[in-house]
């Protein structure tokens, strides 16, 4: 008999095709991993040794729902060197990684029935995480024509007496697209909740790091974490920066619901605040080559990018001179060449005839996985 009170749940499909390629992987078979959005990069030793520092010192007890004061006096502390902006320790509450962060985010500032847009394509979560929470959801659409950037005076057409919130990723997944200044300034004074979810703040190849706090720094909330600019996907740690109305609010949910987070990542996570900028700007060299090479590549096979992915490691791609159907597709080069993509479906309805490429790996794999698609392309696609 079907619970009528239980939500309709999509799966996410990027982790049922990595799930599907580790299952090949562990019978013997080589996979290449365009698919999954984990850096491929080690975790810098400076947040190695803080984390076996604070193994060693015992510090593995529950922490302060909040996180350690340390951590959250850094990440203030970041903020002041990167953006001028003072935000205190106060605001900031360290979570289990930055879904926990999104969860967080709804709760504290929208109630059941709410209305939430999110920008497509979106991050596959949004959707589900929303109706798991009772909200209700409004998509508002970007085109690839427009560089993927929010047109604010159609969003606006969209924003009814029901909608109180927004998600905006940016850097965003699946596109690998910054908004610019200017929309974030504009989305900033919509009132309206501005859920900003930045978890690829840093990872920006082209434009200067930004935020939406420059020009919201009062009411906005920013989403961000430690898996995707320092390689920590499995430590489980994020953070959410708050209004000072809600921090209580959230600190509650956060006590009820999670106690706090993991405490031994939260030790670590003060190492990433030793890394040298020399280091930081090598990666972002390192994922700039990988972009370029790939577009360059796609394009010989008739997959052009007609957009420009300025961040993160993400590139779009239409597929449609191949396919109306990536998922079926994707499953298909993941079972004859051994190479795993994510098909456009799960970043929205509209996107059956896209694939993501996460092109956070080693230069070594982005050319042997770019051989394997073209050589499946011509010995399958007739």
């Amino acid at each position: 008999m079907t619970n009528l009170s239980k939500p309709e749940i999509s799966p996410f499909i990027v982790m049922e095709i990595l799930e599907e390629a580790q299952k090949l992987e562990k019978m013997g078979k080589r996979i290449i991993h365009f698919e999954i959005g984990e850096p491929t990069e080690e975790v810098d030793e400076k947040i190695i040794k803080k984390g076996l520092k604070a193994l060693k010192d015992k510090r593995y007890k529950y922490t302060s729902s909040l996180g350690i004061h340390e951590l959250r006096k850094l990440i203030s502390d970041d903020y002041k060197i990167n953006f001028d902006l003072n935000i205190e320790p106060e605001r900031i509450i360290i979570t289990s990684g930055s879904s926990t962060a999104i969860l967080l985010a709804i709760l504290s500032s929208t109630k059941i029935n709410d209305e939430i847009i999110i920008i497509d394509p979106h991050y596959p979560c949004y959707p589900q995480i929303i109706k798991i929470l009772g909200r209700n959801i409004k998509i508002f659409k970007t085109y690839e024509t427009d560089n993927y950037q929010i047109d604010i005076n159609e969003l606006k057409k969209i924003i009814s007496k029901k909608t109180k919130g927004l998600i905006v990723n940016s850097p965003a997944n699946p596109t690998g697209v910054s908004q610019s200044d200017s929309i974030l300034k504009k989305l900033s004074k919509l009132n309206i909740q501005i859920i900003s979810d930045e978890i690829y703040q840093g990872l920006s190849i082209d434009y200067p790091l930004n935020t939406i706090l420059k020009h919201d720094l009062t009411n906005s909330i920013v989403v961000n974490g430690f898996s995707k600019y320092y390689s920590m996907t499995g430590w489980r740690l994020g953070y959410i920066v708050m209004p000072k109305s809600l921090i209580r609010y959230a600190q509650k949910l956060q006590q009820n619901m999670f106690i706090c987070a993991p405490t031994i990542s939260q030790h670590a996570a003060t190492g990433c605040y030793e890394i040298t900028k020399k280091n930081k700007d090598l990666l972002i060299k390192k994922y700039k080559k990988n972009r370029d090479f790939l577009i360059k590549e796609l394009s010989k096979m008739n997959i052009n990018i007609n957009y420009k992915p300025d961040s993160a490691f993400y590139i779009f791609c239409d597929m449609s001179n191949y396919t109306k159907n990536s998922l079926n597709l994707c499953k298909d080069i993941l079972d004859k060449v051994g190479l795993a993509l994510a098909p456009g479906i799960d970043f929205g309805e509209d996107y059956k005839k896209f694939v993501r490429i996460s092109y956070a790996s080693t230069f070594s794999d982005i050319q042997k996985g770019i051989t394997l698609l073209d050589s499946y392309l011509k010995k399958y696609i007739k």
